[in-house]
């Protein structure tokens, strides 16, 4: 089954495929957004979602800075389509690999109200778009074949860490502290996954959890990444 690798390194969806937000797209001909929309500062790299052949590397108009990248020019296969980029790093015929660069993320183009990236998915057949009157101009929904829980934080997968005996130890100590800390505080949710993740596997201590400001980067990033520099949704040292 064809599979698609994300796009950025950090994930957070702003905007899902389908959505139609105060009939928005039916005014543009569609049903809803023909793509999904990621968080994503200027600046941030956007990496290819599978193996293919760039077809377009400029200006696209709406889309703005774009990239389109296609897994064959022969027979059925996938496009997969980058928008709003400050500036591609590719050119059209270039061979690219799942997880490469291919530009960096911007608001270019119309329709946007901020910096992210729109990333679309169409079916193809010798390089052509199938199904164009399916109400999206061919586009399909790209969640469909990405891994599971793909739209979670990188604090609920671990930062890609195994999980580890020694670990299950450390969850049950660090879970009670943080408890005991929000109870002294006139608090009482039980910590989550992605907190007890972050607390055991992400380096982070109960102070930056309980600080609204560092939701994001503990949600992303280890604590030992941000001490060097990293921030979310952006270039990654």
């Amino acid at each position: 089954m064809f599979k698609l690798e994300l796009p950025l390194k950090d994930v957070m969806v702003t905007q899902p495929f389908g959505a139609n937000y105060v009939d928005f797209y039916k005014r543009l001909g569609l049903k809803g957004h023909n793509g999904i929309d990621f968080m994503a500062k200027v600046g941030c790299p956007v990496l290819a979602a599978h193996d293919g052949i760039v077809t377009r590397a400029g200006v696209d108009g709406t889309g703005g800075i774009a990239v389109e990248l296609i897994t064959t020019n022969r027979g059925a296969g996938y496009k997969t389509i980058y928008y709003h980029l400050e500036k591609v790093l590719v050119k059209n015929g270039d061979w690219l690999k799942a997880g490469q660069e291919l530009g960096l993320a911007d608001n270019t183009g119309k329709y946007t109200t901020g910096s992210h990236l729109h990333f679309g998915l169409k079916e193809i057949d010798d390089g052509a778009t199938i199904n164009k009157s399916n109400g999206y101009r061919g586009a399909v929904n790209p969640a469909q074949y990405l891994k599971k829980d793909w739209w979670r934080s990188a604090a609920y997968h671990r930062y890609g860490r195994r999980q580890v005996w020694i670990a299950e130890w450390k969850m049950r100590f660090k879970n009670a502290w943080l408890h005991k800390y929000r109870i002294a505080r006139g608090r009482f949710p039980m910590p989550d996954t992605e907190e007890t993740n972050a607390l055991v596997y992400g380096g982070w201590d109960v102070e930056a959890l309980e600080n609204i400001a560092m939701l994001h980067n503990w949600r992303h990033l280890k604590k030992s990444e941000y001490k060097s520099g990293s921030r979310v949704f952006s270039k990654h040292k």
